[in-house]
């Protein structure tokens, strides 16, 4: 005899289904069902051996999960415990990631509005805030710089003097030496530079300035004075420092080169300068300029890279006059 659920629920209710349901078994510990019992994916349990050994339970709480719930990774979880407890948070505002976010290179993840609402640092292209860089600074040429590239800004002459002893025996080690002894570096702020440069762009850190003497048609001497932005970190300045310096390389031994290849190379010198530091400050550099899409800059850099990788420095210096 076939009965509706709506009918046994209903005889349950009345206590008339008993001797219908005598030979009833439950499915979890095979005992005869009297009383009120459910029924699920066909099977027939004791209400309380369901809830407590069949039923689905929260992997964080240990409770049964009744009604709609989240699963990752085979795992079972009431929503709020998986809002509150197992979806990664916000290491900006703390809050469940949820709808779009984005993970940076340090490994932050942040909802998508907060690049809206905070400043990029220029530097390390984190977003300042207490959260994550401990604050920032508002330089006063319209620049960003968070508290930790803050620590190692470079805004003296001694750091500039030292850096410069430093990165001429780095280039030096590679073959790219005759440089001229004396070479005025200043510290100039943004708009200072727009003002020295003819080509200026947001992107611009450095700039060399080179003058020739010359008598008769030829040169008698040449002067260079490079120009970088104050408040740069430590490794970044000398990074932006080795760039000039192989401009200056370049003017010393008449090398004019078309301007991919010209910013290339000399991006190349930035590269030695992040390679040797091998910090994760660095690697980031490294990568921000592979990934640049800069037709001089970027893909000039590119091409110079895997040249080098490829023929060495010995290659390439012979034969920069005919790189194409």
């Amino acid at each position: 005899m076939l009965f509706s659920p709506k009918l046994i629920f209903l005889l349950i209710s009345l206590g008339l289904f008993s001797s219908l349901m005598a030979d009833i078994q439950c499915e979890y510990c095979g005992k005869p069902i009297t009383g009120k019992y459910l029924i699920v994916d066909g099977k027939s349990y004791h209400e309380v051996c369901f809830r407590e050994h069949v039923q689905i339970r929260c992997d964080y709480c240990d409770k049964p999960i009744d009604g709609q719930h989240n699963v990752m990774d085979g795992k079972h979880y009431h929503i709020e415990c998986y809002r509150d407890h197992i979806l990664a948070k916000c290491d900006i505002c703390g809050e469940p990631l949820i709808g779009e976010y984005y993970n940076d290179y340090w490994g932050n993840a942040f909802h998508a509005f907060h690049r809206q609402e905070l400043h990029e640092c220029n530097s390390c292209g984190r977003l300042i805030c207490e959260s994550l860089t401990g604050g920032g600074f508002s330089l006063n040429d319209g620049r960003y710089i968070c508290s930790l590239c803050n620590e190692s800004s470079v805004e003296d002459t001694y750091v500039v003097e030292t850096s410069l002893s430093y990165v001429r025996d780095l280039l030096a080690y590679h073959g790219i030496d005759g440089l001229p002894r004396e070479i005025p570096i200043s510290l100039v702020n943004k708009t200072t530079l727009r003002s020295i440069s003819k080509t200026y762009s947001d992107a611009m850190q450095g700039f060399t300035d080179h003058s020739a003497q010359t008598r008769n048609g030829e040169i008698i001497s040449r002067n260079s004075h490079i120009y970088i932005l104050t408040g740069l970190p430590l490794i970044m300045f000398r990074a932006v420092l080795a760039h000039e310096l192989m401009h200056i390389y370049l003017f010393e031994n008449d090398l004019d080169l078309r301007s991919d290849i010209r910013e290339g190379f000399c991006n190349l010198g930035s590269e030695l300068v992040y390679q040797a530091d091998n910090s994760r400050y660095s690697k980031f550099r490294l990568s921000s300029m592979m990934a640049d899409r800069d037709p001089d800059y970027g893909l000039g850099y590119q091409k110079m890279s895997k040249l080098l990788d490829d023929r060495g420095w010995g290659y390439l210096l012979e034969n920069l006059a005919t790189i194409r």
